[in-house]
């Protein structure tokens, strides 16, 4: 196909999903002549048109710019941990700061291949309604999640890990429900933490929804358990009795998330799960009795596919040791994350083995030696490593970087990391964290003049997110500094990752 079209930049940015956004806006910021290439019709990615509307991790920087913007207009809801942005309005409020930055957007842009020369990306080649266009630019972010860019232009890549023979997470769909009674469901679930049949140990009967979903499963009402467990996301309104609210809730497991054919067979399979666990929502639990399904996501939930290998590949037990770097950029306190690749009642790995125990982390034996559902394929390494509640890691820049091409990075769940690392650090918090430094370090690799991105001293990047107002200096504030100054023993929660709790066993406010 000849090409229709050919654009010209400075920075050129593959992917408008929260980190893309980010990279772009930071870009646009700096002063560069900056494009975003966008599939679909609209931006935030999973966090808006895939319904993970709730911004997990730390939120700083332009991530907590949007949110506060979308708070302003009464689009958001904020709490100390996990506040929610409403998704339409959200992707409204990304559109305007990109281009209020001076970024442009092409959007229904299929990225595909490159051109590369002198071992540098010289230009993107994308499909479009006009036919195949040409994107030439100085510095390219790829922001695909799925590594697309570096793909094709041979940066060593890697999806899967041995542990699980190249399976990638489970994946969900987010969906939005109309007229929920969330009073009355919150206040079923504080009635069931007194309930006798309570037990915070046991994953069957520490979550009402997981509790009545193995009822209905074991008196023929479902055929499977659907959702090991699921979070019920508020969306912005005046009636707590009477309101939307977003879910990620249903898994599709034994996932291979670049391949076409799967990627549909995940599909189908959410699809038709999403109706039967609203049907059991709308029969089983407190509050949704008058629930209506308002819409799938327009995209699927996958977690993670490939990723690069950078100049720096953030290790698996980076998150526990709660490592530091002169180049780090973004400030990780969530647990580990990984959801879980093959069927089993639970939702996610919170811990990782070893073959020692690992510094500044909560270790111990490991008790996971005949849980096949939680290891199916090896026997686990003899230490668990959880993540300590009161501690962070850092990020560092050089993991953007990627190997083999002189003026490419990627950022978000394609950055360079290892398996059950990308399952923590894929959340909208650290995307946007990338996004923000990686938009940093192009404006500074063109600044600079520089013949590599590897050239470039990553504390510099660092110093340009404190100048504009990340406090990488000290330590995460809000809820972090209340779990860090709250009294009490780190112990092994009912969630299987460590919370503290007090003589009285009460736990930090959330």
């Amino acid at each position: 196909m000849q090409t229709v079209k050919k654009f010209y930049y400075d920075v050129v940015i593959c992917g408008g999903g929260p980190s893309g956004c980010a990279a772009a806006i930071a870009a646009g910021r700096s002063g560069k002549r900056a494009i975003l290439l966008e599939l679909r019709e609209s931006l935030g990615g999973l966090c808006t048109n895939g319904y993970i509307t709730g911004l997990a991790g730390v939120v700083e920087g332009i991530g907590k710019e949007w949110l506060e913007r979308l708070d302003a207009e009464g689009h958001a809801v904020m709490k100390p941990h996990l506040p929610t942005a409403e998704p339409e309005y959200g992707k409204q409020m990304l559109e305007e700061m990109v281009l209020q930055s001076g970024t442009r957007i092409l959007y229904g842009t299929h990225v595909v291949d490159c051109i590369k020369e002198d071992n540098k990306i010289k230009s993107v080649i994308a499909y479009t309604k006009s036919g195949k266009i040409e994107v030439e630019g100085k510095v390219f972010i790829d922001a695909t999640g799925d590594a697309d860019l570096a793909l094709a232009a041979d940066v060593p890549l890697e999806s899967g890990n041995a542990e699980f023979c190249g399976l990638n997470q489970s994946v969900t769909m987010g969906f939005r429900l109309a007229y929920v009674n969330l009073k009355e469901y919150n206040e079923a679930n504080a009635a069931w933490r007194k309930h006798p049949d309570f037990d915070p140990n046991d994953p069957k009967k520490r979550s009402l929804i997981v509790y009545k979903e193995h009822i209905a499963y074991q008196e023929g009402r479902l055929h499977e358990i659907l959702s090991p467990g699921n979070i019920v996301y508020p969306m912005p309104s005046q009636d707590q009795t009477c309101m939307d609210v977003t879910l990620d809730a249903t898994h599709t497991f034994d996932c291979h998330n670049t391949d076409v054919e799967d990627l549909t067979r995940q599909i189908v399979d959410q699809h038709r799960k999403v109706i039967w666990f609203h049907n059991f929502l709308k029969n089983d639990v407190p509050g949704f009795e008058n629930s209506v399904l308002e819409a799938y996501a327009p995209m699927n939930g996958v977690r993670d596919s490939r990723h690069i290998i950078g100049e720096y590949l953030f290790k698996d037990t980076d998150l526990g040791a709660a490592m530091k770097f002169e180049d780090g950029i973004y400030q990780h306190t969530e647990f580990y994350d990984t959801h879980v690749p093959t069927p089993g009642f639970h939702t996610a790995h919170r811990h990782i083995h070893a073959n020692e125990p690992v510094e500044n982390a909560i270790c111990r034996p490991t008790q996971d030696a005949e849980d096949y559902m939680y290891t199916p394929l090896v026997r686990p390494l003899a230490w668990e490593v959880r993540t300590d509640p009161r501690k962070y890691c850092e990020i560092p820049f050089r993991s953007l970087i990627a190997k083999g091409v002189d003026n490419l990075m990627a950022t978000g769940r394609c950055m360079s990391a290892e398996y059950h690392a990308i399952g923590s650090i894929r959340v909208i918090g650290p995307s946007m964290g990338m996004g923000q430094a990686a938009g940093y370090g192009a404006s500074l690799f063109i600044d600079q003049k520089l013949n590599a991105v590897r050239d470039l001293d990553g504390r510099l990047v660092r110093q340009m997110m404190i100048d504009n107002g990340v406090d990488l200096n000290n330590p995460p504030g809000g809820y972090w500094k209340t779990i860090r100054e709250f009294e009490g023993e780190v112990v092994v929660s009912a969630g299987d990752m460590c919370e503290i709790r007090n003589s009285k066993g009460q736990t930090p406010p959330r």
